[in-house]
């Protein structure tokens, strides 16, 4: 293969998308939560889904883990090989159980079937890694009852971290934390994402949370109402049209104007 014979093949794979959702319908007895979405994810993309409850989010997430079938359209993955890391917005557990950080972590660890005895000394290094990088490792030996919603939050997301994904699934990242968690997440959301080239897509009603974090919005409500950069989509207009108040002035935003980054 010449250089611009492999230049162009590997241009190929780079345009290629990581996910394509082709026309997705997805439907409840007679209810069609989704209907006819499209949506691509390429490498390195950090996408950002909004819109109103019902509008077919939680529906979108579960199609992509394979947890819905469609009913109609598809989803593509770029390999039947993909990895998928996924971070609920709720886990519901016995608080009073008496599990650490560490201990949490090393059950969810993709490799705890490779080890016997104790914590082996790769494993207890990755984990130790990914809490560093996600500004919490000083929690390894916390009981997991005793965090704050925050701090639930990133061993959450390090946990789904271990996993190596290649895509990144959040639902309401910054529902459980305040303003400044929230911001501290997001900034640690970017370090991650400019570091690793992680593809995102997250689900957030937080519509700051989404401006400074999103390279692209869907807004969704059953179909994708919009698409693009935060600056384009993340108007009064648009925004009225995905919550279903067009006609009305949206809290906080002129009709046409961008939500400030």
């Amino acid at each position: 293969m010449n250089v611009s014979a492999a230049d162009s093949f590997h241009d190929d794979i780079d345009r290629k998308p990581l996910l394509r959702i082709e026309r997705l319908g997805v439907r409840y007895g007679s209810h069609w939560a989704l209907r006819d979405f499209d949506l691509d994810v390429h490498r390195g993309d950090m996408v950002g889904i909004i819109g109103p409850n019902g509008g077919g989010k939680s529906t979108l997430f579960k199609a992509i883990l394979g947890l819905v079938a469609p009913t109609s359209g598809r989803v593509i993955k770029s390999s039947e090989a993909l990895r998928i890391g996924y971070v609920p917005q709720h886990l519901t557990y016995d608080t009073s159980f008496p599990i650490t950080v560490g201990e949490f972590l090393t059950v969810n660890h993709p490799g705890r079937f490779f080890w016997c005895g104790g914590v082996g000394r790769k494993q207890k290094r990755e984990i130790t890694d990914t809490l560093e990088r996600l500004h919490v490792a000083d929690l390894l030996g916390q009981r997991l009852g005793t965090l704050s919603g925050g701090q639930f939050q990133r061993i959450l997301v390090a946990a789904a971290l271990l996993q190596k994904p290649e895509l990144l699934l959040l639902d309401e990242p910054s529902a459980s934390v305040d303003r400044r968690g929230s911001d501290d997440l997001r900034d640690i959301l970017k370090e991650i994402h400019h570091a690793t080239s992680l593809s995102v897509l997250f689900v957030s009603h937080d519509l700051h949370f989404v401006s400074h974090l999103a390279k692209k919005v869907c807004c969704l409500n059953q179909t994708c109402c919009a698409e693009g950069a935060p600056e384009t989509v993340l108007t009064g207009h648009l925004l009225a049209q995905t919550y279903g108040t067009a006609g009305k002035p949206w809290p906080g935003l002129q009709p046409a104007e961008p939500l400030p980054r």
